[in-house]
């Protein structure tokens, strides 16, 4: 339940429902959207939004649907149920992604996020033991260097573990490698992203970023489907 009461959509201005026209126009929404009732309370903070929303979702050096993915793993990552339920939707609306594809990116994502948590322990225990890099000649290393064509960093720490190490080999491969999905929308830098691209993608993290804490905090429900 939010928060706050927000206004419905005939509650607000004249200038307030003309900057929803322009969103929409964007955002394909049926209807104004409870940000935009939100934001609208403050019209000047809703009309920055639409021209950062136009700006960074514009194709420029990444294409729309590999930003609209990247704002569903923000999302994700930020558990925010308001705009996992808006990327979920635009995916599915914009670009007809199906039930699997969507599951293969939700997937993926939960992959990164493990691989993430692991190097951040990788950076705690300092090369202690038993978090210490194994040896390139183990068998479940030479193992990742076939299936992978090299080893990532966190490989050679889970080699402490060979079993492990394993089992996230096999779920990387499922998730990034395989799929429905495109993988150079699941794996940016890997497949010769420029800098220029990486940066553009940051801007894009930032943005939802900021819209998943911003939905979250007034405890925005997700519009009927």
């Amino acid at each position: 339940m939010p928060t706050i009461r927000i206004p419905e959509e005939s509650q607000h201005s004249d200038m307030v429902r003309k900057i929803d026209a322009m969103i929409r126009e964007l955002s394909k929404a049926p209807a104004m959207t409870p940000s935009t009732r939100a934001l609208g309370l403050r019209p000047s903070l809703l009309m920055i939004n639409h021209q950062e929303l136009a700006y960074v979702m514009a194709t420029r050096k990444l294409m729309n649907q590999q930003k609209r993915m990247i704002a569903l793993a923000v999302a994700a990552v930020a558990a925010a149920p308001y705009e996992l339920v808006a990327h979920t939707r635009g995916l599915q609306r914009e670009y007809a992604m199906s039930d699997s594809e969507i599951v293969e990116v939700v997937a993926t994502i939960a992959h990164v996020s493990s691989i993430n948590l692991f190097e951040q322990a990788i950076a705690a225990f300092n090369d202690g033991a038993p978090m210490r890099a194994g040896d390139p000649s183990l068998p479940i290393l030479v193992e990742v260097r076939q299936r992978l064509g090299n080893v990532p960093r966190y490989f050679l720490y889970m080699a402490a573990d060979a079993q492990f190490a394993k089992i996230v080999l096999d779920r990387e491969i499922a998730t990034i490698h395989e799929g429905e999905v495109s993988r150079l929308n699941k794996e940016l830098r890997q497949l010769g992203m420029t800098n220029e691209q990486l940066f553009e993608a940051t801007t894009v993290v930032s943005v939802f970023g900021k819209n998943s804490a911003f939905s979250t905090a007034l405890q925005l429900e997700p519009m009927p489907a």
